[in-house]
């Protein structure tokens, strides 16, 4: 085997590392998303095996691309290689990220309704709640 042969295996062999740090990129907004829907067991079931067949459609179309769809046992370490890599040193920063961004989302999402709780302590606004309240009351009294 030559050095050019050589290298065109370490790069299938970096293509699959990178498949398998995609992998965990995906898995880890999987997570969360599901985190966020909580969709139960029978429906997680349904997801994970979607996920699944979502990544193995993707990680044997990377191999295509950079390997003609030669599957080599190599691939396969390579791929559990960048997967463990993703896991133990890049996941736990993803999901703090994630977790931050959520909270931006829900502050943002949550902010008109603080508006509108703040603009009914208003005295006026009260006042004028009330007057309502009182016209109604005595409409109510009232007979035609």
């Amino acid at each position: 085997m030559n050095i050019a042969e050589v290298d065109v295996q370490l790069l299938f062999l970096a293509g699959a590392i990178s498949s398998g740090i995609i992998a965990g990129l995906f898995f880890d907004i999987y997570r969360r998303l599901r985190r966020f829907l909580k969709p139960g067991p029978i429906l997680t079931a349904v997801g994970d095996f979607i996920y699944w067949i979502f990544m193995a459609l993707v990680t044997f179309y990377i191999i295509y691309k950079i390997n003609y769809g030669q599957v080599r046992v190599y691939l396969f370490l390579g791929f559990a290689t960048g997967l463990l890599v993703y896991c133990c040193a890049v996941s736990p920063y993803v999901i703090k990220v994630s977790i931050k961004i959520e909270r931006i989302f829900f502050e943002i999402a949550r902010f008109p309704q603080k508006i509108f709780k703040l603009t009914m302590r208003w005295k006026l606004v009260r006042l004028l709640k009330r007057i309502v309240e009182e016209a109604r009351r005595m409409m109510a009294k009232r007979k035609y």
